[in-house]
C-alpha cells in the first residue's frame, strides 16, 4: 500500500487543515463584546462539546481562548499565527449562517488528503468566492492524524437525511441525526456530510457535493487533552499526536515571518496563559512558501505533492551558536547601559529639584527590541532578554529604584539610546501603567 501512494500523484501520506480568514459572521466574540458594554456578564460562545446528560462546557474560558489577541475579521495568516501560538487547532462545529455542519455532540477539526498540487488548484477556484479556502495550512502525517482519532468524513447516506430534536433517550446534544433511521450512532455523527448528487430541477433542488475535499474530521476527546482542539506544539502532558509538522504559508515574506514567530515561541516555552509546548517539535517544525517552490527550476508544480518538495525550499526557525566571550561582552554591556538608565535619571532630578517622584503615575518601563541576533541570544542565554510569545524580548537592565513610571521612561530611553550606539541593533522602550 505505501507504494502505491508514493507511486500516485493524487495520494499522498499528508493532511492539511486549512486556515482561512476570520469571517465576523462566524465569530461570536464580537456579541459577548457588545453584551459586556449593555451590562451582561454573558458567555455567548458556543460550547465545545455537550456531556452525556445534555449539557454545554467549555474547556477554557473566553479570556483563555482569547489571551492571543486577533480581530474579528483577521487574515488567515494572523489566524495561522495564533493557531501556532496556541499550539492546538481549535476544534469547531463549522458554522454556515449560524447552523452547525458537524452533527454530534462533540466538535470538530477539519483536514484534507488533498494532495498539495490540488490543495493550491482548490484553494484557487474557492477561495476567491467563499474566503473558507486559501494558501495557508498545516500538514501532518495521514497514519498519525489516523492514530489520534482523526478519520475520513461520511459522504451521504444510504437511507434518507432525517435528523431529530434529542436523543432516543430524549436528551439534546446539539444538532442531530435520527439514530434509528439513518444507522450512524451519535460517536461517529461528526463525520457526516450532507450529500445529494443527483439534481432535481422540479422542486427546484441541486447537488450537494463535497466529495472533491477528501476532508478527514477529529472530534473532540471532550476536556480530556486540557484544550478545545487537537494539540501539536504543546507539552507531552497535553498530547503527543504528531512527530512533523509542516506550516504552509503564501509568500516568502510569510516564510520568513513564520520562522521568526516560532523562534519566539521557541524562547518564550510556554502560552501567553502559561501553557508549555514541547520545544523540539516547534524546533524542528518546516515552513514551506507557494511563492518559493513556484520559483524552483524543473518542478512539476501542476503535480506536485508535499513529499516531493525539496528540503532546500523549507526553513526552520533559526538557531543561534553563542561563544562565552560574547556572553561576557553582553553583560558588560547591559550593567554599563544600567548606569546610563541611572544616571540619566539623576541628571534629571538634578535640575529638576521640585519633582516630587511619589507622585503618579505609577509603572513599568522597558528597554525592548525585536530582533533576533546573536547577541540578543546571548542575552537570553545569561538571563538578561526574556519574552512572553508577543514577539518581544525585553531586556532586564539595573535601573534607577523608583516606580515613577516618568523616571523611568527617562532611564530606560538613555540606555536604549546607548545600546543602539552600542550594539547597532535597534532598541525601543515599552511602558506599561501600574
Amino acid at each position: 500500500m505505501v507504494n502505491n501512494i508514493q507511486n500516485r500523484i493524487d495520494l499522498s501520506k499528508w493532511v492539511i487543515h486549512f486556515v482561512h480568514d476570520r469571517k465576523p459572521e462566524d465569530n461570536l466574540q464580537d456579541l459577548q463584546e457588545i453584551a459586556e458594554l449593555e451590562g451582561y456578564n454573558v458567555d455567548v460562545r458556543l460550547p465545545d462539546f455537550y456531556d452525556d446528560a445534555g449539557n454545554s462546557h467549555n474547556i477554557l474560558s473566553s479570556i483563555e481562548e482569547n489571551a492571543y489577541q486577533l480581530e474579528s475579521d483577521a487574515q488567515a495568516f494572523d489566524v495561522l499565527l495564533k493557531i501556532l501560538h496556541d499550539g492546538y487547532i481549535h476544534s469547531s462545529w463549522s458554522l454556515r449562517n449560524y447552523i452547525p455542519a458537524i452533527y454530534g455532540p462533540k466538535s470538530a477539526v477539519c483536514f484534507t488528503e488533498m494532495p498539495l498540487y490540488a490543495l493550491i488548484q482548490y484553494a484557487k477556484f474557492r477561495g476567491s468566492f467563499s474566503g473558507y479556502v486559501g494558501n495557508y495550512g498545516i500538514a501532518f502525517k495521514r497514519n498519525e492524524l489516523f492514530a489520534a482519532g482523526g478519520r475520513p468524513v461520511i459522504y451521504g447516506l444510504s437511507s434518507e437525511h432525517i435528523e431529530a430534536e434529542t436523543t432516543p433517550s430524549g436528551v439534546v446534544q446539539g444538532r442531530l441525526l435520527d439514530i434509528e433511521k439513518t444507522g450512524i450512532p451519535i460517536q461517529e455523527q461528526y463525520r457526516y456530510v450532507a450529500t445529494k448528487l443527483q439534481k432535481y430541477y422540479a422542486c427546484g433542488e441541486y447537488p450537494i457535493d463535497w466529495t472533491h475535499e477528501r476532508e478527514w474530521r477529529w472530534a473532540l476527546l471532550d476536556d480530556k487533552l486540557g484544550v478545545p482542539g487537537i494539540p501539536f506544539f504543546l507539552s507531552k502532558d497535553y498530547a503527543d499526536f504528531f512527530s512533523e509538522i509542516i506550516v504552509i504559508v503564501g509568500t516568502d515574506e510569510e516564510q520568513h515571518e513564520t520562522i521568526l514567530h516560532l523562534k519566539n515561541l521557541y524562547d518564550t516555552g510556554a502560552t501567553i496563559i502559561g501553557q508549555p509546548y514541547d520545544v523540539k517539535k516547534i524546533a524542528s517544525t518546516r515552513v514551506i512558501s507557494l511563492e518559493s517552490i513556484a520559483k524552483v527550476p524543473d518542478l512539476d508544480f501542476e503535480h506536485i505533492r508535499i513529499e516531493d518538495l525539496p528540503s532546500r525550499q523549507m526553513a526552520v526557525m533559526p538557531r543561534f551558536e553563542v561563544s562565552t566571550e560574547l556572553e561576557n561582552k553582553m553583560r558588560e554591556v547591559i550593567d554599563e547601559a544600567g548606569k546610563v538608565s541611572v544616571s540619566a535619571i539623576e541628571e534629571f532630578l538634578k535640575h529638576n529639584p521640585d519633582f516630587d517622584e511619589q507622585k503618579g503615575p505609577w509603572g513599568w518601563a522597558w528597554v525592548c527590541t525585536i530582533d533576533q541576533t546573536r547577541e540578543n541570544q546571548a542575552l537570553q542565554n545569561i538571563g538578561l532578554s526574556h519574552t512572553y510569545a508577543d514577539g518581544v524580548y525585553r531586556l532586564r537592565i539595573k535601573d534607577y529604584r523608583t516606580s515613577n513610571l516618568e523616571l523611568l521612561e527617562i532611564g530606560a530611553h538613555a540606555a536604549a539610546e546607548f545600546l543602539n550606539k552600542e550594539l547597532g541593533l535597534d532598541f525601543y522602550v515599552t511602558t506599561k501603567l501600574d
